[in-house]
């Protein structure tokens, strides 16, 4: 008994109301033809007893009452009794905003702009630190990562690491550390490796392209739980010794170069001048293991890394044990604890290590750390985390300026009406109700400059991101409007409704009656306590003091940077690069092909320098080596490191970095010519202090612990300082080489226009 009153009153009552909501014209119906059955019914009784028809009828009416007011009832009866003065005031407010359409227009367009911030922003923040990968369960991934102090046995790494607890950490592994974990796993579900490979050239259709490629093991779809739109995913056959060269391409690759046709499977395409086979188009929103914020556009199985790129002497990196490249996930098993299952995998990497590394006595192996996977390799947490969320705080800021601002409004507005108010409370309308009436009004005209404000932050969604992203980047992170963006549009839009709406709503429900009701009184209110007029303006005046400070110390912040000497000239300065498929110019070959490539560009009128460089300035871009002076020994816990550049002839000139000593690179440095280098003032002073550099020689070899100590390479010349990492950055010690054979990299031509 007491169940089903429990359900008749948690789930039967909101039913009903529910359905008198939806069905509102039947309810009325349904209304007029009960109440005229029951007044026919009576009226049939009393005619019955004897009474005449007409007399009946007017006895059955007095009986049942006024017909409205039992209408009343039964709607009151249903819940639907507030529901019916909200539509009233939502009307009201309707015709009041229309009756005064400038005020509107300026509240809602202040309100608009605010709110399309902060979904802006907030849609950036989703997207960049709490969104997961578009795969089933992405809770269960947990991506490797390893830890190791200044002396871990890693030879080479290619991919982000960061220093931690005194020591380095990383997600990178090579490839037969991958294998060997892989065979000894029985902690996780089986592990799958990836690697974002950048840019790489393709040939579609007769038009050459550049495409964002990654790599990926033969069970990377399998383990993720992805289907392909179209076709089949990438296999482990596909990842064998001598497979036949086949790929993935992104969704929106198939749209934009095929159209969406399903004729694309079995399609040719050349990726680095290698043939490639369509097999499978990935689903739309996938972004892959690396990344929420952009989707590879080629996916390719590793076995086709030693022919589409190879790297090193042997040209393949399946076999090198001294690269640590590539990255690794796999998914958590039921009934193992995270804890169980780095213990296990720990042993099985320092194995893996020590077969593979070769560590010497003084050096140690890595540990391993498993680390949530659910977002990839979440490189953006570090680089835009705490410039997102000072973001939110500045246009959150802006919305409480813009809400003290339509606060202001509505309060000069209220004094024009409080002759009217006056009115409906001295008609019997309770402080309450003239308090949802004005709170509707101010939720009305939030409301408008909400949707006004999600348009305008679904119509710029595209900004914002390219403004993040390099200006040589190919991919850009496209912002998803999903229905957790428009949660929390709604959500702000009904704050910023209720916080610059009560104090308005609060001010009209003190209203003194008796004395706005005299024809010759000024309108009075009883003394405010909290928020009033003056509250609001000084306020509007703190936050707006607030904003004014943050922006003057952010333009400071930006003249200062500009004011920043990087150590070459930036005016006139044209950057670019130019990535030829290694499959057709291989090592040297490469080093030919630029240099027709300078020759060409020197030809052009206006241009007055050409050169090559591997790193760019100022681009968040580095590469460094060991730099051991001769007469030094490598020190034990020492770093002995130093920026690197490799460089063409002519780079001094071309980016005006002055030669303080000696001389740069002429025609005479080439490739069967001893080694030169030209290093900067800043490590001329820390590696020869109290001496002159000129003629001395280092040792700058990229694998230190082989024992292999390298070529000597002489020091010819002395440059000023330049930042090389960035403009926040002071100058640090940086080698600059000769570009010659046996370099094979990403090269950046630099051309010099004329002034003017």
């Amino acid at each position: 008994m007491r169940l089903s009153s429990f359900f008749a009153r948690v789930v039967a009552r909101p039913r009903s109301w529910v359905r008198a909501v939806v069905g509102r014209n039947r309810l009325e119906a349904e209304m007029e033809a009960e109440l005229a059955c029951h007044l026919e019914q009576l009226t049939n009784d009393l005619v019955r007893a004897g009474v005449a028809p007409d007399e009946a009828g007017r006895r059955a009416r007095v009986a049942l009452g006024a017909l409205t007011v039992t209408k009343e009832g039964m709607r009151a009866s249903l819940g639907l009794r507030w529901w019916d003065e909200f539509w009233a005031d939502l009307r009201y407010a309707w015709r009041l905003q229309r009756k005064s359409p400038g005020f509107t227009v300026i509240a809602a367009a202040s309100l608009a702009l605010a709110i399309g911030a902060n979904t802006t922003i907030f849609s950036i923040a989703k997207q960049m630190l709490y969104d997961r990968l578009a795969v089933p369960h992405p809770e269960q991934l947990r991506l490797f990562n390893w830890m190791g102090d200044k002396k871990v046995a890693i030879q080479r790494l290619w991919g982000n690491w960061d220093k931690q607890d005194g020591g380095v950490t990383s997600s990178s592994f090579s490839y037969p550390v991958f294998e060997q974990l892989r065979r000894d796993n029985r902690a996780l579900e089986d592990l799958f490796a990836f690697k974002g490979v950048g840019r790489m050239s393709a040939t579609i259709n007769g038009n050459a392209q550049v495409l964002q490629g990654e790599m990926v093991s033969g069970n990377y779809f399998a383990q993720l739980g992805v289907q392909p739109e179209l076709g089949r995913a990438i296999q482990p056959s596909d990842d064998r010794e001598g497979a036949p060269a086949v790929g993935m391409i992104s969704d929106g690759v198939w749209q934009r170069t095929f159209g969406s046709s399903t004729a694309v499977l079995g399609r040719t395409i050349k990726v680095n001048m290698t043939p490639v086979t369509i097999v499978g188009v990935t689903p739309r929103g996938f972004t892959g293991a690396k990344s929420v914020q952009s989707a590879p556009d080629v996916f390719l199985p590793f076995s086709v890394q030693p022919v589409l790129m190879p790297r090193g002497k042997a040209g393949s990196l399946l076999n090198d044990t001294k690269l640590w490249w590539l990255n690794i996930m796999g998914r958590t098993k039921p009934g193992v604890t995270d804890a169980q299952a780095q213990a296990a995998l720990d042993v099985s990497l320092a194995a893996a290590a020590r077969a593979t590394q070769h560590p010497e006595a003084d050096q140690t192996l890595p540990h391993m750390q498993l680390g949530d996977g659910s977002r990839g390799l979440f490189m953006s947490k570090g680089q835009f985390a705490k410039p997102i969320y000072v973001l939110l705080a500045v246009v959150g800021l802006v919305l409480l300026l813009a809400c003290a601002n339509v606060a202001s409004l509505l309060l000069a507005r209220s004094t024009a009406r409080q002759r009217e108010i006056s009115v409906r409370m001295a008609m019997g309308a309770s402080r309450g109700r003239v308090l949802r009436q004005v709170l509707t009004e101010s939720l009305l005209l939030s409301g408008i400059g909400g949707v006004a404000g999600f348009v305008l932050a679904f119509a710029g969604r595209e900004a914002l991101p390219r403004l993040l992203s390099q200006p040589w980047e190919t991919d850009h992170m496209s912002l998803s409007f999903d229905w957790r963006i428009f949660a929390f549009t709604a959500v702000v839009t009904l704050g910023a409704g209720l916080l610059f709406g009560m104090a308005p709503a609060i001010a009209a429900t003190r209203t003194e009656v008796s004395s706005s009701l005299k024809e010759t009184a000024q309108t009075t209110t009883r003394r405010r306590k909290g928020l009033g007029g003056k509250a609001i303006v000084g306020f509007q005046v703190a936050l707006s003091t607030v904003l004014v400070v943050g922006a003057v110390l952010f333009v400071r912040t930006l003249i200062n940077l500009s004011y920043i000497d990087p150590g070459f000239r930036t005016d006139h300065l044209l950057l670019f690069a130019v990535e030829p498929p290694e499959a057709r110019y291989p090592t040297p070959t490469e080093i030919g092909l630029h240099q027709r490539i300078e020759e060409k560009l020197r030809g052009i009128p206006g241009v007055e320098a050409v050169t090559l460089s591997e790193v760019a300035y100022i681009s968040n871009s580095m590469e460094n080596s060991d730099f051991l002076p001769e007469g030094q020994q490598k020190e034990k816990n020492k770093d002995q490191s130093a920026f690197n550049n490799v460089v063409g002839q002519g780079f001094f000139e071309t980016m005006g970095i002055p030669i303080v000593a000696g001389r740069g690179f002429n025609a005479h440095d080439t490739q069967t010519s001893p080694k030169v280098a030209v290093i900067t003032q800043g490590l001329a002073q820390e590696a020869f202090p109290g001496m002159n550099p000129i003629g001395r020689h280092f040792h700058a070899h990229d694998n230190p612990r082989e024992g292999n100590p390298g070529d000597w390479i002489e020091v010819v010349g002395i440059c000023a300082d330049t930042r090389y990492w960035s403009l926040r950055d002071n100058p640090r010690p940086c080698s600059t080489n000769r570009l010659r054979r046996g370099r094979t990299c990403r090269k950046a031509l630099r051309t010099r226009c004329a002034r003017g």
